[in-house]
């Protein structure tokens, strides 16, 4: 079994440029954030108001996107790499999700920021005796450290679900994020999925605000068009309705109607 993370040491350096598990937690109507953060939240947020909507429809869709694969698919293990803090308590996280369905579930967090790591051991505790939840402090350009360590704790001979929000965005290079993912999906067997979002390259208010953004200092954001992003998909099957925007894949009905589109687009797969 995975040995629990020791709390990292966080030196000044670190709190000197914003940081985007911050800084999305902000967006998200999360407490755990800086005035930093906020600031380059609020930058992006000048040119970009709807980004305070797109972070919270962004994590409801990974919400039911798990839902689903889980029910429908009967996915018992997941990996989120780039998982970020926790938000507010009205946006659920993932193992709380999947092991409500699944009591065994297994999840593993993944991602390099180092507050994240001291929020981990508080935060990912399983809910349920039979199920595990782990953290490991990796990055995501590393795939083949994220699958070793991954796993301790998954098996992946069995199917497993790869959770890939807004993280792609931080590989600069379009061909190393292809790269990155073809490996974690060629890690795992048939049977398993993929949920992945990224910020659509819309050239216009969006646009500007992640270029707002990545001037704060902050980790650069790179957003991609639609025919990259459905290439994070090639060979596998995509799940129904398609790849769109987060909001409109599968929504709840109880909130449909109140919907409009994020130019975050979001994508569900199965590898055959």
């Amino acid at each position: 079994m995975m040995r629990p993370p020791k709390p990292p040491v966080l030196g000044d350096e670190y709190f000197r440029k914003p940081s985007p598990a911050r800084m999305w937690n902000y967006l998200q109507g999360g407490d755990d954030n800086y005035p930093l953060d906020r600031t380059a939240g609020d930058m992006m947020a000048s040119a970009f108001p709807d980004i305070f909507y797109l972070a919270k429809q962004t994590r409801k869709f990974l919400m039911r996107a798990a839902h689903y694969v889980a029910t429908e698919g009967g996915v018992r293990q997941f990996m989120d790499i780039g998982c970020g803090l926790p938000g507010p308590r009205d946006l659920r996280d993932l193992h709380e999700v999947v092991q409500e369905i699944h009591p065994d579930a297994r999840v593993v967090y993944v991602d390099s920021d180092p507050v994240v790591l001291a929020h981990a051991q508080a935060w990912l505790v399983s809910s349920t005796p039979e199920g595990v939840c782990t953290y490991l402090e990796a990055d995501v350009h590393d795939p083949g450290t994220i699958l070793a360590e991954a796993a301790e704790t998954l098996d992946f001979d069995r199917p497993t679900a790869i959770c890939l929000l807004g993280i792609l965005g931080h590989v600069a290079e379009f061909e190393e994020a292809c790269a990155i993912v073809d490996r974690l999906v060629a890690a795992v067997p048939s049977g398993s999925y993929l949920i992945v979002a990224d910020g659509f390259d819309d050239g216009g208010p969006l646009h500007q605000g992640v270029a707002d953004r990545n001037t704060t200092g902050i980790d650069p954001y790179h957003l991609r068009r639609v025919e990259q992003f459905r290439r994070y998909l090639r060979g596998l099957e995509i799940i129904e309705p398609d790849i769109g925007p987060v909001t409109s894949w599968r929504p709840d009905p109880a909130e449909a109607d109140g919907l409009r589109p994020a130019l975050q687009y979001g994508g569900v797969a199965r590898k055959p």
